[in-house]
């Protein structure tokens, strides 16, 4: 495995590498703990919380959500390293809680913190602690990530249609309980600044495997971005991978704000562009819609509540969605997906399967042993098989859409 890239800048550190299978993500995890081991808690029962970006249900294959081959890969190599009080705690996008749906479940994070014997913790109903943000907002911060004593976020890269990026400081709007999530609407780029500056991590490990570019962070496109990285603030986080994706400052209004506050500065943004190349140009979001831009106004969220009944019908979703007025298109009913199986005869020479999935499952076992020990259903196997060789047995349910919407885009990652 190649060398990690690594820098210090005025600000802290940071370093990336590329992964790919699995095999490259537990390497390249366990190399950057080893970068940044000086930071990890000296007592091996220090409670360590991950905070992954579970922004809603769709599988991490789309961009959207965590890798769990990077949650796993970390998992393991922390419990490798003798701790022994882990937790996987985040919480999801206002309409998932406000629908009930259990992301943990859909995106079989349960199952996969069950096999490392770590807690999971939905912070939409944590207990919280009040924080004065800017605009008004006064959000509750979840008391697990408030309590523990060290901190790791676990953030995607994708574009966003009103942050511009998000990564290490826009996932730190999960850290906000539940509903009160729509307090960091109220001026989303400055409030993302401020509560970057009242909770920050210990250290930061991205997900750069696949990442989502155009319509994100729930209806963009998937890309092959195929780094890991970590860092140990926030701030030169973001402003570091906006670098190697190609976005300009000016498109992300939270380090806009950070620019005029001081933390960070014309002089660290020209450091790092001279000194870390783009490593792929990505697609920016595209500008919201008018009609997006209204239901999201503060001083109407009252006419939204009265309006549900209505709104939430399918077929208003539906025209919502094709208005960009919505990214997102939720149902209810999980899927029951009970089993992959594979025809061998249709299977070729890729090995895509073994390569994806997260608990290190070999060609004999996927879709061939029915319930191995170490199968937590996640369908990556299914989602990148190129040649229809993995077949499902259950209805997909919630999942179709998502089918429709990214399994050939997958496939061609």
């Amino acid at each position: 495995m190649a060398d990690l890239q690594h820098w210090t800048f005025s600000r802290g550190r940071f370093a990336h590498g590329a992964a790919w299978t699995l095999a490259d993500v537990q390497a390249r995890v366990r190399q950057l703990l080893d970068h940044f081991a000086d930071l990890l808690p000296v007592d091996p029962a220090a409670r360590i919380v991950l905070k992954p970006n579970l922004n809603n249900d769709l599988v991490a294959l789309t961009g959207n959500s965590v890798d769990l081959r990077v949650l796993m890969a970390l998992l393991t190599a922390l419990r490798e390293r003798g701790y022994t009080d882990l937790t996987v705690a985040d919480g999801s996008n206002v309409g998932v809680e406000r629908r009930g749906i259990d992301t943990f479940k859909r995106l079989r994070i349960d199952r996969l913190a069950k096999l490392q014997d770590a807690r999971v913790v939905d912070l939409n109903h944590d207990e919280g602690v009040q924080v004065q943000l800017t605009a008004g907002a006064h959000p509750r911060v979840a008391r697990t990530v408030l309590d523990c004593d060290f901190l790791i976020s676990v953030p995607k890269v994708k574009t966003h249609v009103e942050a511009g990026l998000s990564c290490a400081m826009k996932n730190w709007v999960g850290i906000a309980r539940g509903q009160d999530k729509r307090h960091m609407h109220y001026d989303l780029g400055r409030n993302i600044f401020t509560i970057n500056q009242v909770v920050m991590p210990d250290l930061i490990i991205v997900d750069g495997l696949v990442g989502m570019e155009g319509n994100g962070p729930g209806d963009g496109e998937p890309f092959r971005l195929g780094q890991l990285m970590a860092c140990d603030d926030a701030f030169l986080n973001d402003a570091v991978v906006r670098r190697l994706v190609d976005l300009p400052v000016d498109r992300i209004p939270y380090l806009g704000h950070a620019l005029d506050s001081g933390h960070l500065t014309p002089q660290l943004l020209a450091d790092i562009d001279a000194r870390v190349p783009v490593l792929r140009p990505i697609k920016p979001a595209p500008p919201r819609t008018r009609l997006a831009e209204l239901a999201d106004r503060r001083e109407v969220f009252f006419l939204k509540k009265l309006a549900r009944p209505v709104t939430d019908q399918p077929q208003v979703l539906e025209a919502a969605y094709k208005l960009r007025v919505i990214q997102d298109v939720y149902r209810r009913d999980d899927d029951a997906v009970e089993r992959v199986v594979r025809d061998p005869a249709a299977c070729g020479s890729c090995a895509k399967c073994v390569d994806f999935c997260p608990t290190g499952l070999s060609l004999d076992e996927i879709g061939v042993v029915h319930e191995p020990d170490r199968c937590i259903g996640c369908l990556y196997c299914w989602w990148v098989c190129p040649q229809d060789a993995l077949a499902l047995d259950g209805p997909l349910n919630a999942m179709e859409r998502q089918v429709v919407r990214y399994k050939q885009d997958i496939e061609k990652l």
